[in-house]
């Protein structure tokens, strides 16, 4: 399999950090429609079934979750949107609604496997939870099936799997500084971090080697 993944942890995020000039608020302005959005869900679950271990609010909790999943994407896409030199609209947001029963089936299968690997010895589990990052951005921006899309996604990554995972390593770590104080440093972060996924993701698919990569999951 011939891939792309010859990205350097520093440079990605050298480059996310240019970046986000001008990105700032095309990434925080959604990102605080979603906070805004789960709120009111959470309230109004709060109001009416609960938040429990009632099967109904279990139920409504999964129902919730898989119907928040694609704002959640919607977050990501603008990162890899910045990424690619491409417009970065409010309505990028919603764009993954298009997509939502493959991503619902996604989502299932996904979990399945990646419950399954943690009944392997738990290192399998955070394998593929790792290897299956992009499957989700590849449904929506490349149109790829379910099966064809996490098979992609898992074939590249392994290819880079544990510079990606020292990468999402830095990634957690620079939330929490994000967070002190007030949260304030989160409004340069999560741009950052955000497009510093699309950078990996740009690198990776959106080169001449994504069509071999695509052959390969066939």
């Amino acid at each position: 399999m011939s891939t792309d993944t010859d990205w350097q942890i520093g440079q990605v995020l050298k480059t996310s950090m240019q970046k986000q000039v001008g990105f700032k608020w095309s990434y925080n302005g959604p990102f605080l429609i979603y906070l805004i959005i789960t709120g009111i869900i959470a309230v109004v679950q709060d109001a009416t079934v609960g938040t429990g271990e009632g099967v109904a609010a279990t139920l409504t909790q999964i129902i919730v979750n898989i119907l928040v999943y694609p704002l959640g994407i919607g977050l990501g896409l603008l990162g890899i949107r910045r990424a690619a030199g491409k417009d970065t609209p409010l309505s990028t947001l919603w764009e993954p609604y298009s997509q939502l029963i493959p991503l619902i089936v996604m989502l299932v299968l996904m979990g399945l496997l990646i419950v399954g690997g943690f009944f392997l010895l738990v290192l399998p589990g955070i394998y593929l939870a790792v290897a299956y990052s992009f499957a989700p951005y590849l449904i929506v921006e490349k149109n790829m099936g379910v099966w064809e899309a996490l098979e992609t996604s898992r074939k590249a990554i392994t290819t880079c799997w544990w510079r990606y995972f020292g990468l999402l390593l830095i990634a957690v770590l620079l939330c929490i500084v994000g967070t002190i104080p007030l949260f304030i440093g989160l409004i340069w972060v999560l741009p950052i971090l955000a497009i510093a996924m699309g950078e990996v993701f740009v690198a990776t698919f959106e080169t001449a080697s994504a069509e071999s990569l695509k052959t390969d999951a066939d």
